[in-house]
């Protein structure tokens, strides 16, 4: 994790994302941009959560876990995502943890310096429940797409989205569980698109090969998956 030093690379970013106006006051001295390297944890489920965190750049991972233990990947975000929000309402509130799937580029607000502000701000208030409903209705309707399309399909738009350089670096099982298919029937559709030259495998994961090909399969849900 790194945080940005340059005002004029931190004002390019603000005013590229429109960020600032989603506040009534001058947020600027609450706000800094921070990186995150691919795999590094951007929130931990044992945090005491002190800052929101605005998605700009990269795609990040939610997790859960279970009163056994267990831990599953409830979805991925890219931008523009908001997180944070519950922990500002709910100061005790336990945070999901977020991994970095790939580089991450965020807008974070320190929330202890400016929380009654926040509060009181009803612009600030309005984004927070336009952002609540856009990815609400996002998971909703990747719900839908998981059983309304065949699994191809849906692995194709996680090969996109979750690719780094045009590789896929996922635990398999973990990723078997987030497209509600068998550990089994992943593999054997790995071994498909290998067959078919639209992915191989690599030892890091599987590298995509035929793009094109790819985004045909992913489009014929994308108008779904996305907002």
């Amino acid at each position: 994790m790194k945080h940005l030093s340059n005002s004029s690379d931190i004002e390019h970013i603000l005013e590229e994302h429109k960020f600032l106006l989603y506040f009534s006051f001058d947020i600027r001295p609450y706000i800094r941009i921070t990186e995150y390297h691919k795999g590094e944890y951007i929130i931990r489920d044992t945090d005491h959560l002190t800052r929101m965190l605005y998605l700009v750049k990269g795609t990040a991972k939610l997790y859960g876990f279970h009163k056994n233990g267990r831990q599953s990947l409830i979805n991925f975000f890219t931008p523009p995502s908001f997180f944070g929000v519950p922990e500002l309402f709910e100061m005790n509130k336990r945070p999901f943890p977020i991994v970095a799937q790939t580089a991450c580029l965020f807008i974070e607000v320190d929330t202890v310096k400016c929380r009654s502000d926040l509060l009181q701000d009803a612009q600030f208030l309005r984004f927070c429940c336009s952002m609540a409903f856009r990815q609400n209705v996002a998971q909703n309707r990747r719900y839908m797409n998981l059983t309304a399309y065949p699994s191809r399909n849906n692995f194709a738009v996680c090969l996109l989205h979750l690719q780094n350089d045009g590789i896929l670096s996922f635990t398999y099982t973990e990723l078997a569980e987030y497209l509600t298919i068998s550990y089994r029937h992943l593999m054997h559709l790995i071994s498909e698109m290998c067959e078919e030259r639209v992915i191989e495998r690599i030892p890091k994961g599987v590298r995509i090969l035929d793009w094109e090909r790819l985004h045909c399969l992913a489009d014929e849900i994308q108008d779904d998956w996305e907002l």
